[in-house]
């Protein structure tokens, strides 16, 4: 006969069972039920427990939260690292979109700067057939055979946004997951006929957008139980992933996130050595003297990190290459002892850090958001406050309140699910292994006089790419400024949304919106300036004979839209000329004393207080002379102004 007693000891629950005159103690988890009568009563818990015991869910306890440190072969699970990657991507998706929504018709529309329905058309000429355009060209327009209108345009955009916006509030699933990367890639693809997206993000983001729909639930039917005994089946992963009820039954695939972490190391690791074997500023040290000035569109803070000492300056490109060289390589550590896990949350941490870091200091678009999103893989669910655990948990759960009023107990998903997600992931991992090989070669610069490339793909699906960004970096600030006369004497300078112009304007905020034309706009800056207007941005002199060109409807004219508002009323009746001049732009003063000044000057307004004056500017050269349009050729002929 066996006796059993129950004794609390240091908040574990110990049961002392003698059998056949010998003491044998067993340690219960504090995870599982603290009587056994509801051991062997909840079989259908226990079962789906045992099936799930590889994928612990995150601990919603202090206690828990020690024993997990304790074991030697500690558990890991990353379902917060699920839910924040979705989300995050979920808003760059959305800020991706919105961007698309309200520029697209000034850039690729009708009477845009560069139709998409031109280059569209370039591309049905070139294919053998649809299917064909398609696998070299992937967009959803090859489903028509028209021209590509402005509303069509729309239609991708405001249906990213409402996916992308579903996303970022918790509704993904697979198959969002892949409508938003198919509508993503399809504006890409129409705009190849210019230079407005061709920036090493766009690529970044169909990576990560593609990597994520294998991170949600497949479609599969799983088996509900609750205490009655009563068992049905529930179509789970369609439209709703099941990361809403925070379920150790769906854990994140593991494959995929050592796919996300292999991304993040090409990003870092590609962002360093372009740096590495780029401008020799790197190698002085002396890059951040003139970065923070020259960078596409400063933010105020950038008059902050412009001013710091030299010595501080040399530091951060130390501290830059040591990020992104060498405690890159954290983010591959696997996970097999408590010590290797800190130091991939080490590694993933510093990543996001250093990315939170450059946010700060600039305007970098979506990049360095959607930059943190791979590094999130590194993260398994201890490495997150359990205040925000518990609130994640807490709001997964609601999902699922109804069910807890039935008293649910478990969800059992089919072994044949279960093996058909391994066949899937092991195949996506020879896929991204063998797309990989082109990727490596170009880091590691294989071949004879062959040169690291920046930002480019190897592949018509973009699933592997290469990234890195300011190998080289100008020590000195151009800027074109676009000016426009009615009569040939009077002239107006247009301002851009952000971009530097008028020396007293407040340079603002944007990241993660992206201003295409303003980003555009500042590779004219890189000398010699002449040459970068008629390879790269021919864009420049189709923008200034539509601002010549006479249209009196406020629809024949939306690249409007991509100007300041402040320079509308510019444009109450055609102007007669256009120039555009390049002017040497210098920060005027340190952010501290421009905000002191900027104290000033609004305490004294009315009086005699004057603008604060954030930039320095002198005239370099005339890129383009005054124009007028040519009614009848419809084309720019050089400007006979009278009396010049």
């Amino acid at each position: 006969m066996t006796l059993m007693r129950r004794r609390k000891c240091n908040s574990i629950d110990v049961v002392a069972s003698q059998t056949n005159s010998r003491t044998k103690l067993t340690l219960l988890s504090p995870l599982k039920d603290h009587t056994q009568k509801q051991q062997n009563n909840d079989d259908n818990e226990k079962e789906t427990s045992t099936s799930t015991s590889a994928y612990k869910p995150a601990t919603i306890s202090k206690r828990d939260n020690d024993v997990a440190y304790s074991t030697k072969k500690p558990i890991q699970s990353f379902l917060m690292a699920k839910f924040f990657i979705l989300r995050f991507l979920g808003f760059v998706y959305f800020t991706a979109f919105v961007g698309a929504y309200y520029q697209n018709r000034g850039l690729l529309g009708t009477n845009g700067l560069n139709p998409a329905s031109t280059y569209m058309d370039q591309l049905r000429a070139t294919s053998s057939g649809k299917w064909d355009g398609f696998l070299s060209h992937p967009t959803l327009f090859w489903l028509m055979d028209g021209p590509i209108r402005d509303e069509h345009l729309d239609m991708i955009s405001v249906a990213g946004i409402g996916l992308s916006l579903f996303v970022a509030l918790g509704l993904d699933s697979w198959l969002v997951m892949a409508f938003l990367w198919v509508l993503d890639f399809s504006i890409v693809t129409v705009a190849g006929g210019s230079s407005f997206y061709q920036y090493g993000w766009e690529s970044q983001l169909l990576e990560t957008g593609f990597l994520a729909i294998f991170l949600c639930d497949l479609p599969h039917f799983v088996i509900s139980t609750t205490t009655g005994d009563k068992r049905t089946w529930r179509l789970q992963g369609l439209w709703c992933d099941s990361t809403v009820t925070f379920s150790s039954s769906s854990p994140p695939s593991l494959f995929t996130l050592w796919l996300f972490r292999w991304l993040c190391f090409r990003i870092s690791i590609g962002a360093g050595l372009i740096k590495l074997r780029g401008s020799s500023c790197w190698q002085d040290k002396t890059c951040l003297y003139y970065h923070f000035e020259t960078q596409p569109i400063p933010s105020p803070f950038s008059f902050f990190f412009h001013f710091l000492p030299n010595d501080i300056l040399k530091m951060a490109v130390d501290l830059d290459y040591f990020v992104q060289l060498y405690t890159i390589w954290l983010v591959l550590v696997p996970g097999c002892t408590v010590w290797m896990i800190w130091l991939r949350r080490l590694g993933g941490f510093m990543q996001a850090g250093f990315m939170v870091n450059i946010i700060l200091s600039g305007n970098f678009a979506f990049l360095n958001h959607l930059t943190i999103i791979p590094a999130l893989a590194c993260l398994d669910d201890n490495s997150w406050p359990l205040s925000l655990r518990n609130l994640v948990i807490k709001e997964g759960r609601r999902y699922s309140s109804r069910a807890a009023r039935t008293k649910t107990i478990s969800y059992k998903t089919p072994k044949s699910v279960k093996a058909v997600r391994i066949g899937l992931d092991i195949c996506l991992v020879v896929l991204i292994a063998t797309l990989s090989s082109p990727v490596i070669t170009n880091l590691l610069q294989w071949g004879e006089g062959r040169t690291q490339q920046m930002n480019a793909s190897f592949n018509a699906f973009r699933l592997v790419n290469t990234y890195g960004a300011f190998g080289s970096v100008g020590e000195a600030r151009y800027e074109p400024i676009v000016s426009i006369s009615h009569d040939g004497h009077t002239w107006h300078e247009l301002e851009f949304p952000c971009k530097p112009g008028r020396v007293t304007r407040r340079p603002c905020f944007c990241a993660p919106y992206h201003y295409r034309l303003d980003w555009n706009i500042w590779f004219l800056g890189f000398k010699p300036h002449k040459a970068m207007l008629q390879r790269r941005e021919q864009w420049v002199i189709v923008l200034l004979a539509k601002i010549l060109e006479s249209n009196g409807s406020q629809l024949d004219r939306p690249w409007l839209e991509l100007l300041d508002t402040s320079s509308a009323k510019h444009f109450l009746t055609t102007p007669k000329y256009a120039k555009v001049d390049m002017f040497r732009y210098k920060m005027a003063a340190p952010l501290w004393v421009l905000m002191k000044e900027g104290w000033y000057q609004m305490m004294n307004k009315g009086s005699d207080a004057v603008e604060v004056v954030w930039w320095q500017r002198y005239f370099e050269e005339v890129l383009v002379e005054p124009v007028s349009f040519h009614s009848e050729t419809k084309n720019l002929v050089y400007a006979n102004i009278p009396g010049i």
